[in-house]
């Protein structure tokens, strides 16, 4: 992946990218944890890796192994889930 094989580089220009800030100390750890279990758990489950990154408009990148793909698709979910929770607990509904 393009910000280099280290996670933590990866985490942070995700968010550099989706939410433009560093995540907060308590989101990032919980995205740590969410990428390594749902590493495991698409490594597991190939057929669920497939189906995941099989959708969508544009193809995907053939040289991420597909249970990697999934993984990192569904933490960028959780990031903007967390700060959308994060900013909507700081400063009322949005």
């Amino acid at each position: 992946m393009r910000a280099g094989p280290d996670p933590q580089q990866r985490m942070n220009r995700m968010s550099e990218i989706l939410l433009a800030h560093d995540p907060p100390a308590t989101m990032a750890l919980a995205l740590e944890t969410s990428l390594q279990k749902l590493r495991s758990h698409y490594e597991k489950d190939p057929k669920a890796a497939h189906a995941l990154v099989g959708v969508g408009e544009k193809k995907r990148d053939g040289s991420i192994p597909e249970p990697e793909l999934a993984a990192w698709t569904m933490v960028a979910s959780e990031m903007l889930n967390l700060d959308r929770d994060r900013l909507t607990n700081s400063r009322g509904p949005l």
